[in-house]
């Protein structure tokens, strides 16, 4: 009886052990998996008390909202461009504003510090009508919206806002947490957007951006276009955006790793040249012309 049972547990123990040596390393992967290939941001949110005046202009500081959402962001494993060295490089605030209207603007300085993504709005705090009956609490609301640009194609892929309150005595240090729980709450929103285009990108074909400088005709562009929509695994749709003083703008629509692509058309030899990509994101790709000497 005593070997019937210790050979049941034996038996049991070798099950529990097989199935975890399965299931961890799948566990394990479904975890990194959550993690790996977060994209690199930049942050800008313009942030403005109504009850004070002249607080509308984006100082060399980043304000409450800012901060906060750099903090969360990065807590969720994003990496983070240091938004106070770019406001340093940006000294007028004139300049700042400019960006926070103009994506284009704002997406060639995120390009510019390595960010994939640039997280662009503003944040408000307000008083409310009247104090908290009975006391000498002011209810102060505050709203924080913001855009994600897409940076290799200045395009706006995503948006979201949020709205917290807060009752304090002070209106300075309660706009202050207001504005705080609001863009803690933004952030969870913003994470949920990054992770809704990841999946849309892993199920379907993704927009990629090639930026190829260097060329010495149209006669070099033509060659490589042709390659891209005959020849390059994966590549689904090709359209040239711009070519101007020897440099083009091609999106393609790709399925595949970007890494692999851009393996592909270092390897590629053309007649004359051959392309080096210089710089790599999630979805685009710079690229320079390197000509044969012989």
């Amino acid at each position: 009886m005593n070997s019937n049972c210790n050979t049941h547990k034996s038996c049991l123990l070798f099950a529990i052990m097989f199935f975890a040596s399965i299931m961890c390393p799948l566990l394990n992967g479904q975890a990194a998996g959550s993690t790996i290939d977060k994209p690199r941001l930049w942050v800008l949110i313009e942030e403005k008390a109504i009850w004070i005046l002249d607080t509308a202009d984006i100082s060399e500081n980043p304000g409450q909202a800012e901060i906060t959402l750099m903090e969360e962001l990065g807590r969720l494993g994003y990496k983070v461009v240091d938004s106070a060295t770019v406001r340093k490089n940006i000294t007028q605030a004139k300049g700042l504003r400019t960006l926070e209207g103009d994506v284009h603007a704002a997406a060639a300085v995120g390009l510019q510090y390595g960010a994939q993504f640039s997280v662009v709005g503003k944040a408000i705090s307000k008083l409310g009508k009247v104090e908290l009956y009975g006391t000498k609490m002011k209810s102060i609301h505050a709203t924080v919206n913001a855009r994600i640009i897409r940076n290799a194609d200045a395009r706006i892929v995503a948006s979201a806002s949020a709205n917290a309150s807060v009752a304090h005595l002070d209106e300075v240090i309660g706009g202050a947490m207001a504005i705080e729980r609001a863009a803690r709450e933004l952030a969870g929103k913003l994470n949920g957007s990054f992770q809704s285009l990841q999946t849309l990108n892993d199920s379907s074909e993704t927009e990629i951006v090639l930026k190829i400088s260097g060329l010495k005709s149209y006669r070099h562009l033509d060659s490589i276009m042709g390659f891209l929509e005959n020849n390059a695994h994966g590549v689904e749709k090709v359209r040239l955006g711009n070519f101007t003083a020897g440099t083009a703008e091609v999106t393609i629509e790709y399925r595949g790793k970007l890494r692999d692509l851009a393996g592909y058309l270092a390897r590629k030899k053309f007649t004359d040249f051959r392309l080096e990509p210089t710089h790599v994101t999630s979805n685009r790709i710079d690229l320079t012309t390197i000509f044969n000497t012989d």
